[in-house]
């Protein structure tokens, strides 16, 4: 626990009788699991469907892949399913690979879901060679006019820093979706070309939340606060285009560069409202204005009303706050509280992990 003027906050982290009764909850399904297993192994029943959508609820990968490999009759679904789950788990991603090939050598075919997910692992493991090798894949097996599966082609070499072949397979693909537009600037943003990325914009045939804030995005960390403020006002123009919370975001560090204030307040009264001021990102977002405006009192308010939620961006925002405006004595107290509320959140997190 950590306490700010006089207020408490609690922790976000588990308790231990909820530690205790999660781990209860994945050991009697295991239980049922093996159970399930063993009888159908006994009596020559293929139950491998149920028996890996349950391993993947829990999850236990290591265990559905083992299910998988022995199973009489595997199918071209369950694989999908594990390479799925595989590339949503940051350390265990490297597995579609193997898993894909093992797919390969028992003359399973892959389809376009196949792809979408093995180029989701290719972006996290920031693997360019993989994911050229798997654009060979993808057209000897003939979904080159998928237009889903060849923007996440597209989106692929975009993250893992390949412009140009994103940008070569963008201008031969002959339709494209705003979700294609979308990944193509978003690319060119990421990389810091706002120029090609607004030429794109603006050749757009038509434009969605995710256009808008990909170039608001793009302008305020590249620190065209002006920019970006522009482009925002333009968009609380267009007609039905709401902003969501990436944009507002994105667009609340222009506020508090610009010291536009008055624009600030206005739509943080919109984020909470619209219940975008739970999101952390949001939030932080407007404490850094208020503390880069001045306004102290008022970000006090908002670190305070975070409170458990806080991570580092919130405690430095504050701090930095604090010693811009000369409140040196509040300064080091509050460096001291994060020391120890960062050693108490290790600690949580320690025996989370090793409970």
């Amino acid at each position: 626990m950590t306490f700010i003027r006089g207020k408490q906050t609690t922790s976000k982290f588990p308790t231990f009788e909820e530690l205790n009764s999660n781990q209860k909850k994945i050991c009697d399904v295991m239980r049922q699991v093996k159970q399930i297993h063993g009888y159908t192994l006994r009596n020559g029943i293929d139950q491998t469907k149920i028996l890996i959508e349950k391993l993947l609820e829990i999850p236990n990968l290591h265990y559905a892949h083992k299910v998988l490999h022995h199973s009489p009759k595997p199918t071209l679904f369950l694989y999908n399913k594990l390479i799925q789950a595989y590339s949503s788990h940051p350390q265990h991603q490297h597995q579609c690979f193997s898993l894909y090939s093992q797919m390969l050598l028992h003359s399973f075919l892959p389809n376009q879901h196949t792809f979408n997910f093995l180029f989701s692992a290719c972006t996290s493991l920031s693997s360019p060679s993989l994911g050229q090798m798997l654009h060979t894949h993808f057209i000897k097996s003939g979904f080159e006019p998928d237009l889903f599966a060849a923007t996440a082609l597209l989106d692929m070499y975009t993250k893992v820093g390949t412009l140009e072949l994103a940008r070569k397979l963008f201008d031969q693909m002959p339709v494209r979706g705003v979700p294609t537009w979308n990944a193509m600037m978003a690319g060119h943003a990421r990389f810091g070309d706002m120029d090609v990325a607004l030429e794109l914009f603006r050749l757009m045939p038509s434009r969605n939340v995710v256009s808008w804030t990909t170039m608001i995005s793009g302008y305020s960390r590249s620190k065209k606060y002006g920019e970006a403020l522009g482009l925002f006002l333009r968009m609380e123009q267009e007609k039905g285009m709401m902003p969501n919370a990436v944009t507002l975001a994105s667009i609340f560090p222009a506020f508090a560069n610009l010291g536009a204030l008055e624009i600030g307040q206005r739509v943080e009264a919109y984020a909470r409202k619209n219940g975008f001021f739970k999101n952390l990102y949001v939030s932080n977002a407007v404490l850094e204005m208020y503390a880069k405006c001045g306004k102290i009192d008022v970000a006090w308010k908002v670190f305070n009303e975070i409170g458990s939620l806080r991570n580092l961006c919130s405690w430095n925002s504050m701090i930095m706050g604090l010693a811009v405006h000369g409140e040196c004595c509040k300064t080091l107290k509050l460096y001291d509280q994060m020391l120890v509320s960062s050693l108490v959140g290790l600690v949580l997190n320690f025996l989370w992990l090793n409970y």
